[in-house]
């Protein structure tokens, strides 16, 4: 492009750009000398913004190298080829600088995790490792100074959302753990419940058991035999299901058939019999109760008619 400009052109440039500014007007003068020329005047804008640009580059870097490097422990300007800041006397080093640099770098980047609340343990402990460098060694750098200022407001924030989500977490934990208490403490107190009535039943049918053996045994087979046959099942033992009726009442009735058939009355064995197994309810589990086994195996060894007593759902005897 600069090929391209009269030389005539460069030199109204150059001449402006003395001072290392090109004002406004300025400007317009050069566009519409190299429009008359017949150069492309947005062509020449852009030239103009590359030249104004490279001026203000090499402005810089004289004024970096005037006022030389920046002490990393206190932020004070040092003049180049100075190995020892004028303003805290520390000795600056090529280390110094990089450790510094490590540390800006690392509490800005802690300093974004604390404000996104991405890993906020592993942010905290960063910031405490590089807070006690940085303080210790560079406390007196300005922006070492405002950057902990800003990263210890965030740590302070962070730390009041964390206890407030701990106590809020201490609170549904417990609420939590009084609901299974709660649970646990019904539980208990169901079982409590069904086990209090489960031994009260259990000890009805040990008495009636014990009963109708001191009857049988003193020789009152018929008192024993019709308060069986009076009895009426437990409301707790039926609710469970017939096989546990057989398992409670079963050894009670198989005592006083065996001593009816002991005694050679069969016929009030059968009706006995009969009577219990309408209490069971159930041909399946009265055709599984050791009473009706006893009986089938004793009518098939004297060689008795079992059809009265005989289930539908005893497979042996088909």
């Amino acid at each position: 492009m600069a090929n391209l400009i009269p030389e005539e052109l460069k030199a109204l440039i150059q001449q402006y750009l003395t001072d290392g500014v090109l004002t406004d007007k300025e400007r317009q003068v050069i566009l519409n000398k190299a429009e008359k020329m017949g150069l492309d005047r947005d062509e020449i804008d852009l030239y103009l913004d590359a030249e104004v640009q490279k001026i203000d580059q090499q402005t810089d870097a004289a004024v970096r190298k005037q006022k030389g490097k920046t002490c990393p422990f206190c932020g004070g300007s040092v003049p180049q080829l100075t190995d020892k800041c004028p303003h805290c006397g520390e000795n600056i080093t090529p280390e110094a600088s990089t450790e510094l640099q490590e540390i800006f770098d690392n509490l800005e980047e802690a300093l974004v995790d604390f404000k996104s609340g991405k890993d906020i343990a592993k942010s905290k402990a960063t910031v405490e490792r590089f807070m006690r460098k940085a303080k210790m060694y560079y406390g007196n750098n300005p922006k070492i100074q405002k950057l902990l200022e800003e990263v210890e407001m965030e740590s302070a924030k962070v730390e009041k959302v964390a206890k407030a989500n701990a106590r809020k977490n201490t609170v549904v934990k417990i609420l939590t753990y009084n609901r299974k208490i709660t649970a646990a403490v019904i539980l208990a107190v169901l079982i409590g419940i069904f086990m209090l009535f489960h031994k009260s039943d259990e000890a009805k049918i040990e008495n009636l058991y014990e009963e109708v053996s001191e009857l049988v045994d003193n020789g009152n087979l018929d008192k024993a035999n019709k308060k069986l046959v009076n009895t009426t099942i437990l409301k707790g033992i039926s609710e469970h299901g017939t096989s546990y009726i057989v398992q409670y009442y079963d050894p009670i009735y198989l005592k006083v058939i065996k001593a009816h058939i002991n005694h050679g009355n069969y016929e009030a064995a059968e009706e006995l019999a009969l009577s219990y197994r309408g209490k069971i309810g159930n041909d399946l589990s009265w055709a599984e109760a050791p009473t009706y086994i006893y009986l089938r195996s004793l009518y098939e060894k004297e060689g008795r008619d079992f059809s009265a007593l005989i289930s539908p759902d005893d497979f042996l005897s088909r």
